[in-house]
């Protein structure tokens, strides 16, 4: 999971018109118009998983990215939250349609009860990143039991698929760091300047993209800069 730093300048001018209408509905929206802006705000990985997301749409003719309400669409107080675009997110399909236990982050959500079960891990917030840990395996896990309660059973994210493609980003990391830069004799180390310069690397959009499950590349140069 990597922070999206959202803002209301991201928001598609579409969204504020059907604000502005009587009875705005969120089915009235420009749904295209939604999913662009959040492509664009999440640099096209998923808010949850970080599987690339983009806009295409399958051959059922669903498009591979879906717009999720966090909070669903009203808050605790009862606060209309259908068209805040502060509450929306751009998602991966989840594998939807397939048995419950293969299920990722919204679809895995809303697989548990009819109203989504409520968050306290959100993206929407800087220090997700702080609360989420990586194995070398690639496996997802918090030190926190409630947040790793939800990584693991709310949203999936240790789904076997998700594990294993985040094992490759470990081992293209590893060979990115064999590959460009050479180790320190004396300690058989990298040095930290390399290290920091393959943490930018990951932490780059390219063609306004990140790297597919970018954040455990990081978590695990991070780690190994943390020793020297």
């Amino acid at each position: 999971m990597k922070y999206i730093q959202k803002s209301i300048k991201n928001e598609p001018k579409s969204l504020k018109e059907e604000r502005s209408t009587p009875n705005p509905s969120f089915d009235s929206c420009n749904k295209d118009d939604i999913r662009k802006a959040l492509l664009n705000e999440q640099a096209y990985i998923c808010a949850y998983c970080m599987r690339r997301i983009d806009n295409n749409r399958d051959e059922k003719a669903q498009p591979n990215t879906r717009i999720e309400h966090f909070e669903g669409q009203k808050s605790e107080t009862g606060e209309d939250l259908r068209l805040n675009f502060w509450n929306m997110l751009g998602v991966c399909n989840g594998n939807e349609g397939s048995a419950k236990h293969l299920l990722t982050c919204d679809k895995r959500r809303a697989s548990f009860q009819a109203t989504e079960p409520k968050l306290s891990i959100d993206p929407r917030k800087k220090n997700c990143e702080q609360l989420i840990n990586y194995l070398d395996n690639g496996t997802i896990y918090a030190v926190n039991d409630k947040i790793d309660y939800e990584l693991n059973n709310l949203l999936g994210l240790n789904n076997e698929n998700l594990v294993r493609e985040r094992l490759g980003v470990v081992k293209t990391a590893r060979q990115r760091m064999l590959r460009y830069y050479k180790k320190k004799k004396k300690d058989q180390s990298w040095a930290k300047s390399d290290l920091t310069k393959e943490i930018k690397y990951w932490n780059t959009q390219k063609n306004s993209k990140y790297p597919e499950y970018c954040r455990i590349a990081i978590f695990y140069l991070e780690k190994k800069l943390a020793r020297l």
